[in-house]
């Protein structure tokens, strides 16, 4: 094999280990944003639990929500998520949309029960 063979087998392997090396570091990061943004639901959720959620349960006779409450407090912890969470985490969250977040949202309150 000669010299210049050798060298473009070099730079080919190179330029493959870099596009590698780069599309592990954005799925990393794409994972570090996930993990931010649904800690960001979570914790968006306790707080308008003890801030929202908790006040409207104890003046009701039947310590419920009404559907038009339930729906102010998912629109509350969505914001809520928006405002604490990250630069990253925040653009994913924007990007997943509502309806995936207030999954996430359901997820999070049925754990809290």
């Amino acid at each position: 094999m000669n010299l210049e063979t050798q060298d473009l087998i070099l730079t080919v392997a190179l330029s493959v280990l870099l596009i590698a090396v780069r599309w592990i570091g954005k799925r990393l990061e794409l994972n570090d944003a996930k993990t931010e943004a649904l800690e960001a639901i979570v914790i968006a959720v306790q707080a308008v639990k003890a801030e929202y959620v908790d006040d409207l349960k104890a003046a009701s006779a039947d310590g419920t929500l009404t559907d038009d409450e339930k729906t102010q407090a998912r629109k509350k912890a969505a914001a809520k998520a928006l405002a604490i969470a990250g630069p990253k985490a925040a653009g994913l969250l924007v990007e997943w949309g509502s309806e995936k977040v207030n999954a996430y949202i359901e997820a999070a309150v049925a754990g809290k029960k």
